[in-house]
């Protein structure tokens, strides 16, 4: 071990005093930190289900007390169904997310056995495979409710998320 100008031994590492002591704070904190992660995208999480049940119970309800069976009704109902579908891969992401964090950094978690996350690649694995499921929702929400008469760019949307997907797909296969 060599000698810092001070006396005192160090082990070869460059890096004062005060920011050794600022990264072995913050080391021994993390724990701390991620717990904070862990329970902040739980909370997102049981907010987004919470938030997609009662919307769904809402839309049901109001499906069946304005019974309608024209075009119009399933058009609306289908695009709030989308949607619905749309908060529960949010919530989803979310709380793969805290399990996640939780396995790596803090104990073992109580995963479904669809979920292995080893490192933090497994974690993000998961995260994009869920947000190119949500980006499919999302355009089959768009292209339910889409209107040819209107001037929606329905086509520069779809190639939009269709070019992010390919680009998700294309990261995940070089990765591997």
């Amino acid at each position: 071990m060599k000698k810092e100008p001070g006396g005192g031994p160090t082990d070869g590492r460059t890096g004062g005093g005060s920011s050794r002591v600022f990264m072995e704070m913050l080391a021994s904190s993390s724990g701390w930190l991620f717990i904070l992660a862990v329970i902040g995208s739980a909370l997102v999480s049981v907010s987004l289900f919470v938030f997609g049940f009662v919307l769904t119970v809402l839309t049901v309800l109001e499906t069946f007390t304005a019974l309608s069976f024209e075009p119009a009704a399933l058009e609306a109902l289908l695009s709030i169904s989308i949607k619905i579908i749309d908060i529960f891969l949010v919530a989803t992401v979310f709380y793969v997310i805290s399990l996640g964090l939780y396995e790596l950094f803090i104990a073992k978690a109580p995963l479904p056995g669809w979920v292995e996350i080893r490192d933090l690649d497994d974690l993000e694995t998961k995260l994009l495979g869920v947000v190119v499921i949500a980006l499919a929702v999302l355009v089959l929400g768009q292209a339910v409710t889409w209107r040819s008469d209107v001037s929606t760019p329905i086509l520069e949307f779809g190639l939009a998320v269709g070019v992010s997907i390919l680009a998700i797909s294309a990261y995940l296969r070089v990765k591997r």
